[in-house]
């Protein structure tokens, strides 16, 4: 059998294991009609299928994005043999397109960008360079950045992100790539010496992703753990690596919320007090996002939670204090507008400020 009858054939199987997830995910979406609360959250593409199946009008502006999904979706093989001829060193697919092979459909998972760990990422960014890819963005932006200069293919609309190391959260050192590019199997996309890390790995990696912006961020972070993981054997390697990886407290914090929200565990500590907007699919409000900025260390970071709360009480501290040039007039006015707004979105909250530094 074909190499991508075999994946189609391994896609089916794993949707048909793990019904009970996607109604749940159908479920959620289809609790709110905020088309921004819906993108925030990534799902907007599953919200608009669950609506069609239920004879729900889908808005034009999500069939637009619909429309960007399948052109992206329908680009990935063909970019992928592309890179795939460029350069014959190790490469590893992670998220995007990858997770989405293993969702009912391939392009109800957003992506933007095709992210690779590689065993050589300058010698392949060159490679690539000199096969046609273009560079894109500021060159001074990433010059400490996990993943070196984005590339670009001029006639498909993806780009090409080669990393350094894994994002993560800036507590955390990074796993060793060697044994990162030792955990790995084909890629679900089919594509011939194309590789991606084994579920475990994967799901770990998907994680300290999401926590490298915000502890529980989306819901679409949850979604992407629960489905790259097939059995109880993943799931305890995953424990095993996050352990070995100083990851153990993001790991223990985003499956018991996955489980809590997508599976069968019933509610858990995080999704009750500073994660509530997932099950929601709403954006964190103001409390919320300073919530989680001190709930975050206390039950991610990889060492005892005294010192856990001693550095979380700093960070909450530390948010009142002056900022750069600001003036303590200044530090106290910011603290008393993030009390009054402590109801609003974020997103709500960052505007008003911005009018009135504006001002």
């Amino acid at each position: 059998m074909p190499a991508d009858s075999l994946a189609c054939t391994d896609r089916l199987a794993r949707q048909r294991g793990a019904p009970a997830i996607w109604d749940r995910v159908e479920e959620i979406v289809c609790a709110t009609q905020s088309v921004g609360a819906l993108r925030h959250h990534g799902v907007e593409l599953i919200a608009a299928r669950a609506w069609r199946r239920r004879g729900v009008g889908v808005p034009e502006q999500l069939q637009a994005d619909e429309r960007i999904a399948a052109i992206r979706t329908l680009g990935v093989p063909v970019l992928l043999e592309k890179v795939r001829a460029a350069y014959d060193g190790t490469m590893v697919l992670m998220k995007g397109p990858e997770v989405g092979a293993h969702y009912p459909e391939p392009a109800l998972r957003p992506f933007c960008d095709l992210d690779f760990l590689v065993d050589n990422p300058v010698a392949a960014h060159r490679a690539l360079i000199a096969d046609g890819f273009v560079e894109m963005g500021e060159p001074a932006h990433y010059e400490s950045a996990h993943h070196l200069r984005p590339l670009a293919w001029p006639a498909l609309p993806l780009v090409i992100e080669l990393h350094r190391e894994p994002n993560r959260p800036a507590w955390l050192a990074p796993p060793d790539p060697v044994e990162l590019l030792e955990l790995t199997q084909p890629s679900a996309i089919g594509v011939r010496g194309m590789s991606a890390p084994v579920p475990a790995a994967h799901a770990l990696l998907l994680a300290a992703h999401g926590w490298a912006h915000q502890p529980l961020r989306r819901l679409m972070d949850l979604i992407d753990v629960m489905v790259v993981l097939k059995d109880e054997h993943d799931r305890q390697l995953a424990r095993e690596l996050a352990l070995r990886w100083g990851l153990g407290g993001v790991w223990r914090t985003t499956i018991a919320a996955a489980d809590g929200l997508l599976g069968e565990s019933g509610a858990v500590p995080s999704l009750r007090i500073w994660a509530r907007h997932l099950a929601a699919v709403r954006e964190r409000t103001v409390f919320e996002t300073h919530l989680t900025r001190w709930a975050g260390p206390v039950t991610g970071l990889p060492y005892t939670r005294m010192r856990a709360l001693g550095d979380a009480t700093r960070i909450f501290t530390d948010a009142a204090r002056p900022r750069g040039d600001e003036r303590w007039s200044d530090a106290m006015r910011r603290t008393r507008l993030a009390i009054a707004d402590a109801p609003r979105p974020q997103s709500q909250h960052d505007q008003i400020k911005e009018t009135r530094n504006g001002r």
